[in-house]
């Protein structure tokens, strides 16, 4: 097995040797959802955006050793032949965990009548892939069977236990009032299975800041969890409208992923922008990312961040 994935990983890179742009400005980059992955040992930045090809959803990466500057560094995911969630590949969020790297992404098969949910890719040959499926083809989703979810991310626990928070999505079936809900949920170590049962967290309309979206909808977008050392407090970060696209937060005083959770009436970014992450860049500040503006031609943005009494700053 390890020949045949070495020998998968020399077709991948000889696959993307060829006319890759390079030293591209942050705000040149244009996406949705950038989840920034940092690699201390190499002195690296990577963001893995989706690319969808002709054929089959793809996942490509750029790199940066400044987050001023990126340089495409190839496609390090082909959705396998006959995959049965062909749709979206939205939010591939990156992660290192347990000297491997793991890839939460959002899928969707229509044709197939499968509602959206997050898989989970793993690379055994560093951060740039080749990524693969871990998830058997017989469930797909790392989130619960038969809920309409997206956007998982991951969060490790001061005791080296994964968790996995999630959004269940406004227009899906399992709702009520098209009121998004976050959830999160324990998992294996090997981040291919669940432990336990899922625990709805909150509903967006409990939050004080968070409006209809288009009349009737309120969006539930990007749960990501940041532990704060000093106090011990969880702090959420997540999207919605208020009524432009909006980061909010709610605290965890417990530290208890499974809460309770107290929403902020203090918005922490307010100018239609969200879908955010959170991270200590190679010299331990500490930064946020996400897409702005939330619409066509929305492109990568990098601000600092900072945390007082337990709770994020405003950033804006």
């Amino acid at each position: 097995m390890k020949i045949k994935y070495l020998l998968l990983f020399v077709l991948f890179s000889v696959a993307n040797a060829g006319a890759q742009k390079t030293n591209i400005p942050t705000s040149q980059i244009k996406c949705r959802d950038p989840f920034i992955t940092v690699d201390r040992q190499n002195g690296e930045y990577y963001l893995i955006l989706s690319a969808r090809g002709p054929e089959n959803a793809r996942l490509i990466a750029y790199k940066s050793k400044d987050l001023e500057t990126w340089d495409e560094a190839g496609y390090v995911y082909h959705m396998p032949e006959g995959y049965k969630c062909p749709d979206d590949w939205w939010a591939p969020d990156t992660y290192y965990y347990n000297g491997k790297y793991y890839c939460f992404v959002t899928v969707s098969g229509s044709a197939n009548g499968i509602l959206r949910g997050t898989t989970v890719l793993r690379s055994d040959n560093g951060p740039l892939g080749p990524y693969k499926n871990i998830i058997p083809d017989d469930r797909i989703f790392i989130t619960p069977p038969g809920m309409q979810c997206l956007d998982a991310s991951l969060y490790v626990d001061k005791d080296g236990e994964p968790w996995m928070f999630f959004s269940v999505e406004w227009n899906g079936p399992n709702v009520v009032d098209c009121v998004g809900e976050i959830w999160c949920q324990r998992l294996n170590h090997e981040l291919n299975g669940t432990v336990g049962d899922a625990k709805r967290l909150f509903r967006t309309a409990d939050a004080p800041w968070a409006k209809e979206a288009n009349g009737k909808s309120i969006v539930t977008d990007a749960p990501f969890v940041w532990r704060d050392e000093k106090s011990g407090n969880l702090l959420m970060l997540w999207s919605s409208f208020a009524p432009k696209y909006a980061i909010g937060q709610a605290v965890s005083v417990s530290g208890n992923p499974e809460g309770p959770w107290i929403h902020e009436k203090n918005i922490v970014f307010a100018n239609n922008g969200g879908h955010q992450m959170v991270f200590r860049d190679l010299k331990g500040n500490l930064k946020i990312s996400f897409h702005s503006p939330n619409e066509a031609g929305s492109a990568l943005t990098i601000k600092d961040i900072a945390i007082k009494n337990g709770k994020f700053l405003p950033i804006e």
